[in-house]
Parts: structure tokens; sequence; C-alpha cells
């Protein structure tokens, strides 16, 4: 979903204007930044919760030529959803894939 899917879809839902859409849009990025910035945290009510997280130095490759080389350590956001939500989303998918798997079963066997 991109930018202006996300402003229809809220627009439909919430029967807000395109204006209010973005504004709201724009307010939650800069208090997202400013919460990330000062706590290092970031709750989403309903969804999760953004973290920043440190990823430590280590040792890769340059894909181009194989060569090692050293990976900086820095500072990440990751994004944990609530249980609700994980709940939610694997309730859905548990379905899919016995639909699959029946779909492959019939289609090897003909």
């Amino acid at each position: 979903m991109n930018h202006d899917q996300f402003v229809e879809g809220v627009m439909r839902n919430a029967g807000l204007t395109k204006a209010n859409v973005n504004r709201f849009y724009a307010g939650l990025l800069e208090l997202a930044r400013r919460e990330l910035a000062r706590n290092k945290h970031f709750v989403l009510p309903g969804l999760g919760s953004l973290r920043v997280k440190v990823r430590k130095a280590r040792t890769g490759r340059n894909p181009r030529s194989g060569e090692l080389m050293r990976i900086p350590a820095r500072r990440v956001v990751r994004f944990r959803a609530f249980g609700s939500l994980r709940d939610m989303v694997n309730a859905a998918g548990e379905a899919a894939p016995s639909d699959e798997a029946a779909s492959q079963s019939t289609s090897s066997t003909t």
C-alpha cells in the first residue's frame, strides 16, 4: 500500500477529507519521530509499537567482490505487533496453507 492508497482508504473509512487525512498522517509521522528520538519507543494503540534497537557490529561479505568487510553497529527501528494483531493475522493465515496444500495435492495426482 502506498501513501495515496492509504489516504484513500482512511478517507473512505473515516469520512474525512483528503487534506485532513494528509494533516493527520504528517502529524502522526512527526509524533513518532519525536518519541523515537526522545524515548526510543512509540506505541500505535491497537497495532503495536516501534522501538529503537541497536544492531551489533558484525562481519559481512561484499556481494560483488566476495571480500570480507566490517559492518559497523547502528540503530534501527523495529515494529512489534501486539498479540491481538498477531492472532488475527495467524487466524487468517491458518486456512491458506491447508487450502494451498490441498490444491497442490489434487493437481499433482492428475
